[in-house]
């Protein structure tokens, strides 16, 4: 239920990422208030990643060391005032997964943040092996925890794409790699029959509203709806944990 949500861990702010994707339109700090109202311990910034076409490496690997000072001393504040419900931010980024399933994103670069999400947005009609093995690719780097919005279907816009969603499942249950529940109503995605696969076979779940206002983050209640609709309790979903078990659950991996 929507009580037991501690976290967003998709949200887009307006941190000028110089993405080819769009920014969002609220400040972190905004941001964080917002969070606060919703009685939220922890959020995941995730600002799409810089453009590959627009950058050098060195010029992407500046930008996110821009925004890691930025999240460094807003966890400072954090800890100094306390009167705010949430106690910590993740530096985190979605990222773009190439046609050939490389991240989109020097490599060097991922050492600046806290984890990845990784998403596709682009080349959509691959069929469904290669579209797999792209996925997995993708999720093969340490950093890459959370698969987003795993089908890139939008209602009424766009189909999902082609995978084979037990080679996923697998992939992400022996990886211990998660796949998100996007709360955006134009995607509810993972679907809810997807869902249920997923809880049958102990994959875990995230929900990110991928809000891009402070208002998008009142979706989670869309996302809540498709998770109870594929039987998902609040032990399959990572949002459930405090913020104590979810960084355990981040050291255990680095």
């Amino acid at each position: 239920k929507l009580s037991d949500i501690m976290a967003d861990l998709q949200i887009h702010s307006n941190f000028d990422i110089e993405t080819s994707h769009d920014l969002g339109e609220n400040s972190m700090e905004e941001i964080i208030k917002k969070g606060g109202e919703l009685g939220y311990k922890y959020l995941a910034f995730t600002e799409h990643n810089p453009s590959v076409s627009g950058h050098s490496d060195k010029k992407t690997v500046e930008i996110l060391n821009g925004k890691r000072e930025k999240i460094d001393k807003i966890n400072y504040s954090l800890i100094q005032n306390g009167s705010n419900s949430v106690k910590k931010v993740f530096n985190s980024l979605e990222i773009d997964i190439l046609s050939d399933g490389k991240l989109a994103i020097p490599v060097k670069a991922l050492d600046l943040i806290d984890f990845a999400l990784v998403s596709i947005h682009s080349n959509f009609d691959l069929d469904r092996n290669s579209m797999t093995k792209r996925v997995i690719s993708a999720l093969s780097h340490p950093k890459a925890l959370i698969f987003a919005h795993p089908t890139a279907r939008k209602i009424n816009e766009r189909e999902g794409v082609e995978l084979n969603w037990p080679e996923i499942f697998d992939y992400c249950l022996k990886n211990n790699k998660w796949i998100e529940i996007n709360c955006d109503p134009m995607r509810l995605d993972l679907p809810d029959s997807l869902v249920r696969e997923a809880v049958k076979l102990g994959v875990k779940m995230t929900f990110g509203t991928d809000a891009h206002s402070c208002d998008g983050m009142n979706n989670m209640t869309f996302g809540v709806s498709v998770a109870r609709r594929g039987w998902a309790e609040a032990g399959d979903i990572i949002n459930s944990r405090t913020l104590e078990e979810f960084e355990k659950l981040l050291k255990e991996r680095w």
